[in-house]
């Protein structure tokens, strides 16, 4: 399993989040394992005026909380709080990763309720920017957030929930690392059920036809197809007490395999685009992508590099479009001979920098090598002209202005991130270009 600390990897002093948009090489490297500690690191940094760049906080990898100054690593910065059962949450230190937090609950015949699909992501970041699962009436992890302990870039501990400084709540529950370092988080939990999952070939246009039935009646959700080919798998899922454990594990053997086929793969479609169809083709009956073993290994990373993917969300209504839309465009693009795509479904939610605010959507995830990374450029502006709205997880070019236009709550959260933040110590590239 990789964990948050080497998502955010660190080479010679340099720090590169997931999405590989943004390097930091720090002025120092704080620590923390305990709350009060963090509460230190923040405060000494804020009173020496030095910026502040959380870091090993899972999601952070986004590029939205790294770059130079002081780096607050929440790596050790893990484990349970505590467990309320008669109010049905558990609180957990900011950099526990989620598959930690479900393994800890899990042992108590409990589980998390919204829980992010990245299980090497922290609860922190995957908070911090709205990671969402695979449940398709469940909302973003931040919706499903009972509070968290935030402190605030100088150096105060504040407890934010929807009864505690609830003027921030809205705002903190998907906060882009701009308004504070979360020391804890308080998930919902519920009793322990287990998953039972079911993977079956299905054409791409029949699956948009029926996403409307497949939220109604399912609790697991996820289209993985190479958007060359009409046939996509579809893995779907029931919660079911007594049913057999989820997907297996892929072993390491078996992963490493998988990346040197699809890196092959990569290279013959990129060389010769249009052979793309006819590779994907075979590959869709050789190896699907729904396949534990494929997809883990290019998760996390693509020869040793991350893997680069942009997500953007869309209203339920709009997937025919889209999917329609991408076939087009990466029909003859070399850039995107290799790519392949994900589709999810997340529930409407009132958090104020959500995608899913106010309304139910479909997460359109693509992925390609690292070599054709530029091409996200492109594809994100066709993402915007259909209505999208980013993932926070993901790459990105959103700036402050385009979303202003089309988040009806984002000035309000840009006056909370300049109540919390005056002296702007969170400041980084990719807050500049969102919040000024």
């Amino acid at each position: 399993m990789v964990t948050s600390s080497e998502l955010a990897t660190r080479s010679g002093g340099v720090w590169q989040n997931q999405a590989a948009t943004v390097r930091a090489t720090p002025n120092r490297i704080e620590h923390p394992t305990t709350v009060a500690e963090l509460v230190a690191a923040v405060r000494n940094a804020s009173l020496s005026g030095a910026n502040i760049r959380p870091v090993g906080a899972g999601l952070s990898m986004t590029g939205l909380a790294a770059g130079n100054d002081v780096l607050i690593d929440l790596a050790k910065l893990r484990g349970l709080v505590s467990i309320d059962r008669r109010a049905g949450t558990a609180t957990f230190l900011g950099g526990t990763s989620v598959d930690e937090a479900a393994t800890i609950l899990e042992a108590e015949r409990l589980s998390i309720i919204g829980a992010p699909a990245i299980g090497s992501a922290t609860l922190a970041g995957a908070m911090s920017t709205g990671a969402h699962g695979y449940a398709p009436r469940e909302a973003s992890f931040s919706a499903n957030v009972a509070g968290i302990s935030l402190v605030t870039p100088d150096g105060r501990l504040l407890k934010i929930d929807d009864r505690h400084n609830t003027q921030l709540w809205p705002a903190a529950r998907l906060s882009l690392g701009a308004l504070g370092v979360i020391a804890e988080v308080t998930v919902r939990i519920r009793d322990y059920v287990e998953l039972r999952t079911n993977r079956k070939r299905r054409d791409i246009e029949r699956l948009v036809r029926d996403l409307g039935e497949a939220r109604a009646k399912l609790d697991f959700y996820r289209v993985d197809w190479r958007p060359h080919t009409d046939t996509a798998m579809l893995t779907v899922g029931w919660l079911e007490a007594t049913a057999p454990a989820a997907l297996p594990a892929a072993s390491s053997s078996r992963r490493e395999r998988g990346r040197r086929r699809d890196r092959i793969r990569a290279r013959v479609a990129r060389a010769l685009p249009f052979l793309a169809p006819a590779i994907d083709a075979v590959a869709n009956r050789l190896e699907p992508l729904g396949d534990e073993g494929v997809r883990a290994a290019r998760d996390v990373h693509d020869g040793g590099e991350p893997l680069p993917f942009v997500e953007y969300q869309f209203p339920i209504a709009k997937a025919g479009n889209v999917v329609t839309a991408l076939r087009e465009f990466v029909h003859g693009n070399r850039a995107m001979a290799a790519a392949d795509v994900r589709l999810t479904l997340v529930a409407a939610d009132e958090v104020w920098l959500s995608p899913a605010y106010g309304r139910d959507v479909i997460a359109v995830m693509v992925r390609v090598p690292t070599a054709d990374a530029a091409a996200l450029v492109d594809l994100e502006d066709l993402f915007i002209w259909l209505g999208g709205l980013p993932s926070w997880g993901g790459f990105h070019t959103l700036t402050g202005a385009e979303a202003a236009y089309v988040m009806p709550r984002f000035s309000d959260f840009s006056s909370i991130r300049h109540d919390l933040d005056p002296y702007e110590r969170m400041q980084n590239e990719t807050l500049h270009r969102l919040l000024g």
